[in-house]
């Protein structure tokens, strides 16, 4: 007699020998021909990084080293900044 460990692997053998032939069947049709096909795209969006850019490209902005920089006075004259916007805003709004 058959053990019940001999009928499990006899019926995992049957399912990968039915896996295999399906897959056969699969790979053969019109239908995964089709789904490797691929579509030509009628946008492209581009999207360069600034960091790369930075080579090739001459930025005469404000640069600052921030060993010089206190970072006390920094921040408050960032508040400043920000303090002003909103009042200009807020200037405009009413």
């Amino acid at each position: 007699m058959f053990g019940l460990k001999s009928v499990y692997f006899y019926l995992i053998a049957c399912q990968i020998t039915l896996v295999k032939f399906f897959r056969k069947i699969y790979f053969s049709s019109k239908n995964y021909n089709k789904s490797l096909e691929s579509k030509i795209p009628k946008q492209v969006y581009y999207n360069p990084n600034p960091f790369l850019l930075s080579i090739i490209t001459t930025y005469s902005g404000p640069s600052f080293k921030v060993s010089e920089i206190n970072p006390n006075i920094f921040w408050l004259e960032d508040k400043k900044k920000i303090l002003n916007k909103c009042i200009i805003f807020f200037g405009l709004v009413s």
